[in-house]
């Protein structure tokens, strides 16, 4: 039926036939936006929905800087658009935009949420850090790399994540809780919740508990890269420590040294391992199974895929990856483009909040659904393609609806919403830094440092850990390395020296931060007392977690703390730099005023401004800031 309505949708040349990735071009792209108006206008028509007015020109490039860069524009970025005499300067500016560093850095903050990539976790009294897979999508999004490819990379990846590939730790993200990670892996890449089906029918949906444990047992059996035997030797260490010779100062202690070496070594998912076959929990109520029965990895949908049941299944991983991209799995596509929808257009397509993915048969957008999955496998899952696409719609230029309801699917105008904390945090740096795209972070991972001493080159410490056949081995050489590390004898270190480190107590770290920068290059969650956990950032704990409510602690961090203190305050910020021209102090507040809310002010707010910078100078600008940073028109998105 999908592939009936799709065929009859580019016959009537609502749709076009499908397109290589490769030469997905602005005019492609301007025409598949068309297609989707005359879809939208279709939906309208039938639901008796009049449509929009078009927004003007300096919402629209703020509210198309906020969605498609994560920030508001700079006033150099609003005088280029407000003077470009062209035509299709909207069009021109959205193309800027998605070819920016600006859209790779707020669609990493998307994968970070998404993903839940949390840096460095407490497992089991030992640090894990996911600082390789947060590395790999970062690269992932440079390289533009489809979501399909990316997909079928986390969840077939193997290694170790720190000399191969980083994917493979998408499974070590919640090691310990396989179950878990596969309610999460349903959710994040199909848009099917199964979480209640862990324990039961769930009689919200179509899910069955066997269900759940069929799909379990694909990615059961997978074990974290081997090389953990060096905990077997730990209380040799724990011994040792206690000696002064082995808690040399400024270096920790003995077993921690050995803790985090062989974190390194042990991280990542064994090649050739996975049974493909799960046991059926002690409680399991139903009659379609036995308590502690073994079932084998069986697909309820989506084409048949069914591992042996006698026997393990070694390549378990790569047939599940396979399975949950594949051509007829129904709703890998939908998933994918409803959350792309959702982040550009700003109102779901669908009602489920049980599905998150898109409705082909729903009677109102069943059209515009299949349209919108038909274009993302005509881009071959390219999200920045197709978010560009999305961007170019009358219903995205539309003027904003008050709220969900009224926006009508976002078909109406978008939604007035709040920005996320990653929004008004990298606003707030736009303010500061001449380029905001300019990279802070820097990452290595090839060198590896404990507290400031040189080991080695990282690949070859691994190799090395894993060419040790007995425990007694792996702790002789580990008692030579830190005698190097303290002794200084060590082999010499690279210069200039890399930021790669570890710090405190074992726990992994591979960057540093030159100065104040975009959420995406900070660690991931930010600290609890950082401003972004303040307004509402997730914890990365649960699926999309992140909240974009207000409260007074927030309006308080505005008034009286980051805005002042990265912003206001600094001498060399760039908002501050205004100040320092020749201009007159009407000028200087008109400037402000724009840098803040991308739009001129009325001759009273303007004079409003001069006087303040006539009367208090400094003190006059951080009032300003202060000011225009907490009105909802700085922290909504219109």
């Amino acid at each position: 039926m999908i592939r009936f309505l799709s065929a009859a949708l580019v016959a009537l040349g609502v749709l076009a036939p499908a397109l290589p990735a490769a030469e997905i071009t602005p005019e492609d792209m301007a025409k598949g936006a068309a297609r989707l108006d005359k879809l939208i206008s279709s939906v309208l028509q039938s639901s008796g929905q009049s449509k929009p007015a078009p927004v003007e020109d300096a919402t629209f490039l703020r509210r198309a800087s906020l969605v498609a860069i994560g920030r508001i524009p700079t006033l150099a970025e609003i005088q280029k658009f407000t003077n470009d005499p062209a035509k299709d300067k909207r069009h021109r500016l959205v193309s800027r935009l998605y070819q920016s560093k600006g859209y790779q850095s707020h669609m990493n903050n998307w994968l970070h949420d998404h993903l839940r990539l949390n840096e460095v976790k407490l497992q089991g009294g030992y640090f894990s850090s996911n600082a390789p897979l947060i590395k790999w999508t970062r690269q992932s999004v440079r390289e533009n790399k489809s979501w399909k490819v990316m997909t079928r990379e986390l969840l077939s990846a193997r290694g170790n994540g720190w000399t191969g590939s980083g994917a493979s730790h998408y499974y070590t993200r919640d090691i310990g809780m396989p179950l878990d990670n596969s309610a999460n892996t349903m959710r994040a890449f199909l848009g099917i919740r199964m979480e209640c089906a862990q324990c039961h029918d769930d009689p919200g949906s179509r899910w069955e508990r066997i269900d759940f444990y069929n799909l379990a047992a694909f990615t059961h059996g997978k074990s974290n890269l081997g090389r953990l035997d060096f905990l077997t030797g730990r209380g040799l260490f724990v011994n040792m420590s206690s000696e002064k010779e082995y808690n040399a100062p400024g270096l920790h202690h003995l077993h921690f040294f050995s803790d985090a070496i062989g974190q390194y070594a042990a991280s990542g998912i064994e090649p050739n391992k996975g049974s493909g076959r799960i046991k059926l929990p002690n409680d399991y109520q139903y009659s379609d199974g036995d308590p502690g029965e073994l079932v084998e990895g069986r697909t309820p949908f989506g084409g048949k895929v069914r591992l042996d049941p006698k026997k393990p299944t070694s390549d378990s991983l790569e047939q599940f990856a396979a399975w949950v991209v594949g051509d007829e799995n129904p709703t890998f596509a939908g998933s994918i483009a409803a959350r792309m929808w959702l982040r550009v257009m700003g109102a779901a397509l669908h009602k489920n909040d049980n599905e998150e993915y898109l409705d082909l048969k729903d009677p109102v957008t069943g059209a515009l659904s299949s349209g919108l999955v038909k274009l993302i496998k005509d881009y071959d899952y390219d999200l920045r393609a197709f978010q560009q696409t999305l961007m170019l719609t009358k219903a995205f230029a539309a003027k904003s609806a008050p709220d969900q309801e009224t926006s009508f699917h976002g078909l109406r105008g978008r939604p007035i919403e709040r920005m996320s904390a990653e929004q008004i945090w990298d606003s707030l740096v736009t303010l500061v830094l001449e380029d905001p795209e300019s990279a802070q972070r820097i990452e290595s991972m090839e060198y590896l440092y404990i507290h400031g001493r040189y080991i080695g080159r990282l690949d070859d410490i691994i190799e090395k850990v894993h060419s040790f056949k007995t425990v007694k081995e792996y702790q002789d050489w580990i008692i030579i390395k830190y005698n190097e590390a303290r002794d200084g004898t060590g082999p010499e270190a690279p210069e200039p020296r890399p930021p790669t480190y570890i710090a405190g107590h074992g726990r992994l770290m591979t960057s540093a931060i030159l100065g104040i920068a975009r959420a995406s290059e900070l660690p991931s969650p930010a600290d609890p007392n950082h401003f972004l956990q303040k307004f509402g950032q997730s914890e990365r704990i649960s699926i999309d977690g992140a909240t974009n409510e207000g409260s007074l602690t927030q309006t308080l961090q505005m008034l009286n703390g980051a805005t002042q203190t990265i912003v206001a305050n600094p001498k060399d910020t760039i908002i501050r730099k205004i100040l320092q021209g020749p201009a007159s102090n009407d000028d200087k507040g008109a400037l402000l005023f724009q840098s803040i809310l991308t739009r001129k002010p009325t001759a009273q707010e303007q004079a409003l401004c001069a006087n303040e910078l006539n009367d208090r100078k400094g003190k006059g600008l951080a009032n300003i800031v202060s000011a225009l940073v907490c009105t909802p028109e700085f922290l909504f998105i219109y």
